[in-house]
């Protein structure tokens, strides 16, 4: 048997392994204590890192009162990277791609090549960040839009994102923005005086079901 005949399996037998893992990781998120969805969600990213070979994992949320100040919130990334600027919004880093991903879209970049030349800033971030390579997602949850972003890059070298990888990041991110917004529905209720039953929200429609 030839190494051509041998790749098809194999690629499929890790995508297999891939999608057992996001199963595992979706379904530890429906039930997770609120109080531990944060450091959860950087053992996720961690995960999901290892398991793919990427570099680094970003998770950027926008301000309630200025949804375009978007912060860096989360982060995993193997040692020795360039660690992301902190406290500047993603509207001074990257103009090009922050309203896009605003907007539902999601942004691959396999080389920065890819970028046109409107998002010279943009460009630059991803320089000084040492990304070479990287898949942008959407945070959103039904009526609610977008409220934040998650990123995985790769610094050490370049990378075709397929189509089922882009889709792979899109369906972690929706598992993180479910969990979010469960950890956010339920701290205002807290602060508003009000008691909370995970289940009774979830049946009441106060934030959607995560996925299965």
């Amino acid at each position: 048997m030839t190494r051509l005949e041998i790749k098809p399996d194999a690629e499929l037998d890790k995508q297999l392994r891939f999608e057992r893992l996001l199963a595992e990781i979706s379904t530890f998120f429906i039930n997770l204590p609120t109080d531990r969805i944060d450091s959860e969600i950087e053992t996720a990213q961690h995960r999901v890192c290892k398991f793919l070979d990427l570099d680094r994992s970003a998770l950027y949320l926008a301000d309630e009162g200025d949804p375009e100040t978007v912060l860096l919130a989360h982060l995993y990334q193997t040692p020795g990277n360039r660690i992301p600027p902190e406290g500047t919004s993603l509207k001074e880093l990257l103009p090009w791609v922050l309203p896009k991903v605003l907007g539902g879209e999601t942004i691959t970049i396999s080389k920065m090549t890819d970028l046109p030349e409107e998002a010279g800033s943009d460009r630059e971030t991803f320089g000084l960040c040492g990304s070479r390579s990287v898949v942008i997602a959407p945070l959103a949850v039904g009526r609610r839009g977008v409220f934040g972003l998650l990123s995985f890059s790769l610094t050490r070298e370049q990378r075709e994102w397929t189509e089922t990888a882009v889709k792979d990041f899109q369906l972690i991110a929706h598992v993180f923005a479910n969990a979010l917004v469960r950890k956010n529905t339920e701290q205002t209720l807290r602060h508003s005086g009000c008691g909370f039953d995970a289940g009774i929200a979830a049946q009441s429609g106060l934030f959607p079901k995560p996925l299965p």
